[in-house]
């Protein structure tokens, strides 16, 4: 039986202040945390046992799936208790994972691919070990794969630094996905009780065999490392699934939000449960808003994400902005982020009437959980 074991014992320092009370991979992504995706894609390609190794916030992960039976799987946790890199954090699983092949993924990365296919790609080839790849625009970034395009094996790894000094090829390249396949066979490149990274160290090893298979996959792959690429990997998880549904919606829309007739909706956004919206508000373009949200008349909220249970009080103008959970904005507020610079509220955040929080084109404004904003930022 196909296992799987998915890493989410990192500290997500890129993603401070959100990543201050909740493990990077709870952060939601369309209102559902980013980890769950992956685990109900996993069960959709008929994984039924999952392994979570954790480490950073531990507690946080087992309370929220516990043993895994209300998503319809079981789940065991390992728990590094100092560093142990990837390939390490694997081993430690070793006792659970022995007996057939299984699925290895990190936990912060926005997927929207069929797994089963990928599996049975892997069981096709017969090999060792299949990573996920995906052709990229600026492969220096990631590092790159070096595919013999006949047998579909990866001679080896060309690392970011060595892919950057023969030059500026800015040709697509296929790079690792963070996803991989493998068989139990695996263990005995990974020397224990060392910190050991899966991708630098046992990868070139396997390599060397022969028996290291890619699978190339399309549609959504998004790391959500940064808080710009965890709005945009949102924004174009949205628009993905908007574009395969059979219904044609523009929108992601749960039918108890009460959404006043007079407001504009400027597609695509995605709304959550109970959300309540109120008179001659505009909502929207590339927008997600969780569960449990109140907004007063006359707000302007776009390209921003919002988590569950704010408050928006009236004439709040919002843009290129993340607001964490039970944040309370209050009236004639503007936040504006700009490009890549967002502003950013950690949870349990109050910004005071008449505030304005506007970035600049070089620095994003951060304002930490359980924060009172009472003066005007503008960097």
């Amino acid at each position: 039986m196909t296992r799987a074991i998915i890493l989410s014992g990192g500290w997500g320092t890129r993603l401070r202040p959100l990543t201050c009370t909740i493990p990077k991979t709870l952060i939601p992504v369309l209102n559902t945390p980013v980890i769950e995706r992956e685990i109900l894609m996993l069960k959709r390609a008929g994984v039924e046992e999952i392994i979570l190794a954790v480490s950073v916030m531990s507690k946080e992960l087992k309370n929220y799936f516990k043993n895994g039976e209300e998503w319809g799987v079981k789940i065991d946790y390992t728990n590094e208790q100092s560093p142990m890199g990837t390939a390490g954090a694997l081993k430690l699983a070793e006792p659970l994972l022995k007996d057939d092949n299984f699925f290895m993924l990190n936990g912060d990365v926005i997927l929207n691919f069929d797994f089963k296919e990928m599996l049975n790609t892997h069981e096709k080839y017969g090999g060792i070990g299949t990573i996920a790849s995906r052709l990229v625009d600026n492969p220096a970034r990631y590092g790159v794969l070096i595919i013999n395009e006949e047998t579909q094996t990866i001679e080896k790894f060309l690392e970011k630094e060595k892919y950057t000094s023969i030059g500026d090829n800015k040709d697509k390249m296929p790079v690792n996905a963070g996803v991989y396949v493998l068989e139990p066979e695996i263990f005995s490149f990974i020397v224990p009780k060392k910190k050991i990274s899966i991708e630098k160290d046992t990868f070139h090893k396997v390599a060397q065999t022969g028996k290291l298979y890619h699978y190339s996959i399309s549609g959504i792959w998004k790391d959500i490392g940064k808080p710009h690429e965890l709005l945009n990997g949102n924004i174009l998880l949205m628009k993905d699934i908007l574009k395969k549904s059979e219904s044609n919606k523009e929108n992601l829309i749960k039918d108890s939000a009460d959404i006043h007739p007079s407001v504009k909706i400027n597609p695509p956004v995605c709304i959550g449960e109970n959300v309540i919206i109120n008179e001659d508000s505009i909502i929207g373009p590339d927008l997600v808003i969780g569960n449990d949200v109140y907004i007063e008349e006359k707000c302007e909220i776009k390209e921003s994400l919002i988590y569950q249970e704010s408050y928006f009080s009236q004439n709040s103008k919002i843009e290129r902005a993340i607001i964490s959970d039970n944040c309370h904005i209050r009236k004639d507020v503007i936040l504006k982020g700009n490009g890549e610079n967002l502003v950013i509220l950690a949870s349990h955040v109050i910004v005071d009437n008449h505030i304005q929080l506007i970035s600049s084109s070089t620095d994003s404004i951060t304002v930490c959980h359980h924060e009172k904003v009472k003066n005007n930022i503008t960097n």
